[in-house]
Parts: C-alpha cells; sequence; structure tokens
C-alpha cells in the first residue's frame, strides 16, 4: 500500500518505542472516553384525537348524506362519496406541527379508512389528467413526525387543481400562513374545500375537479381558543379559481368574506362561534 505522498507506510512494530507508546496511550483514551450525554427531545402536545381542529364546530350543510366525518389526529374532514374527493378539511395551525420529519416520497395513498362500498381513489385516478394532486393540509404543515407528513398524502386530502393554482397563489397563502405561526406565533384555525357545481369536470373514476378552493383562517394568539374569538378576531378568507392564470394576479385579490364562501358552498362555518359575533366576523 501507498501513502496519499507517495511514501510506503511503516508497520507498527517498525515505529520507535516512544511513538507506540504514545499510540497506546491515545487508543486506550479513546476506548476510556465515555460517550458525549444527549438530552432526549420531547415533542410538544398535541391532541391525539383530533378534537382541536373542530375548536370552532363541524361545518355542515343542508344535505347530511354526502357528509362521511374523519377525523385524525392530524387534521378532520368531511368525504363527498358521490365526488370522491373532501367537502371540506379542518386543522389546527401552530408552529408545533413544523419539524424536520421531511416530506414523504411516494405515491400517494389510497385511504383504506373508507367504508368499502365507496370508490377508494387511486395515486393513478390523477394521471394524465392535466391536474396536479394538490394538497388540501400542505406537507410543510405536518412535519412534526413522519406520520403526521404521511397522513398528508392520503387522496382524501388531495384536490386535482391546476398547476397555476397549486403552485402558486394558493401556495403564497400557504405561506402567509406561515408567517402566521412562525414568525408571529399565531394560533390558526383552518378550514378549506372546494367549490363544486353540476358542470363540474371529473378525471379518473369520478374524481370530481372543484371550479374553485376556498381557504378560511381565523388567527388567534398562542393558546386561544372558541372563548377567545371576537368581534374584533382577524379572519382571512379566500376563494381562488382552479384554472390556468389564477396566478396573475396576488392572492389577496382572492380575499371574500366567509358569507360569499357559505353562500357558494351551501355550508355553515364556524358553526359554534356565538350568532352574533359570526354575524360580524363572517361579513368582514
Amino acid at each position: 500500500m501507498i501513502t496519499r505522498d507517495g511514501s510506503t507506510p511503516r508497520s507498527l512494530s517498525s515505529i520507535t518505542f516512544p511513538a507506540a507508546s504514545i499510540l497506546l496511550v491515545l487508543l486506550l483514551q479513546a476506548c476510556t472516553t465515555p460517550p458525549p450525554t444527549t438530552t432526549k427531545t420531547t415533542l410538544p402536545p398535541i391532541s391525539p384525537d383530533g378534537k382541536i381542529h373542530l375548536v370552532l364546530g363541524v361545518p355542515v350543510d343542508a344535505d347530511s348524506t354526502d357528509d362521511y366525518l374523519i377525523v385524525r389526529p392530524q387534521y378532520a374532514l368531511s368525504y363527498n362519496r358521490y365526488r370522491n374527493v373532501a367537502n371540506w378539511v379542518a386543522w389546527n395551525l401552530t408552529r408545533d406541527w413544523f419539524g424536520n420529519s421531511g416530506r414523504y416520497s411516494g405515491m400517494y395513498l389510497t385511504d383504506s379508512t373508507l367504508p368499502s362500498e365507496f370508490y377508494w381513489v387511486t395515486h393513478f385516478d390523477y394521471s394524465y389528467s392535466g391536474y396536479q394532486r394538490g394538497h388540501i393540509v400542505r406537507s410543510k404543515e405536518r412535519t412534526r413526525t413522519v406520520e403526521d407528513n404521511k397522513s398528508t398524502f392520503l387522496l382524501t386530502n388531495i384536490y386535482p387543481q391546476k398547476s397555476d393554482l397549486n403552485e402558486g397563489v394558493w401556495f403564497d397563502f400557504e405561506l402567509w400562513c406561515e408567517t402566521q405561526t412562525m414568525g408571529r406565533n399565531k394560533e390558526l384555525f383552518i378550514v378549506a374545500g372546494g367549490v363544486f357545481s353540476d358542470s363540474s369536470v371529473t378525471i379518473g373514476n369520478g374524481v370530481t375537479v372543484p371550479d374553485s378552493c376556498f381557504k378560511i383562517v381565523v388567527v388567534l394568539e398562542r393558546g386561544q381558543g372558541l372563548a377567545d374569538v371576537t368581534e374584533n378576531t382577524q379572519v382571512v378568507s379566500v376563494m381562488m379559481p382552479n384554472r390556468d392564470g389564477a396566478s396573475r394576479y396576488s392572492w389577496e385579490t382572492y380575499k371574500r368574506t366567509v358569507d360569499q364562501i357559505e353562500a357558494s358552498t351551501g355550508y355553515d362555518f364556524l358553526p359554534l362561534v356565538p350568532d352574533s359575533i359570526e354575524a360580524v366576523i363572517e361579513a368582514k
């Protein structure tokens, strides 16, 4: 063997006695030095049963037959078996939900928790459709654990979205939400979903494409909840068209009142907020 400088290395027996002694001492020290101590990091407590995502109430409409409720530790949703997508998804967002687990890599996941009589959407229902698999709960917003992040890739948390929406203004508004939590340490309660019509198209095996996508964000101080919602509570809501060219405008262009979104979807949002307060904040 030749060393990097081109010389031939000496065997241990050829090393002079003092050098060998020094080497022996170093080896003994390496073997006896205790490993560095580590402090176990505990994850911040987050409700394991998912009730935290429905603090402001379960959105309802006039027809409950197409509302199959799923409550997970990561989010809650109403699934429509006839459209094969969610009606809405609700979730809590604080800085505690962000972590270092990274983004799941692989095909999007069929949700096998659905009843057997439902159609179970697959990754391939979106293939060659002209639509992206758009997250409702953003992947990065659930990076606290590997399991949290993987849950966002279940196809019950996905909409067919045009790339101009998914990677454009929808993403811009997601960044705004991230700033509220990571930058300002706010507590957000979010509900998002689709706006559909009789002319809504489908892809794959009957996966309905929303005409528009909405998101309602109630902004509170960290640790606050339903009892802290007042007429002065900040509520930011948007409704964005699911079509090419949506990103020619800023996300602020698509601001709508909650009342307008309710009129477009037929759902009553924030139902646990007292009526007198709800009437004010939903009309802003």
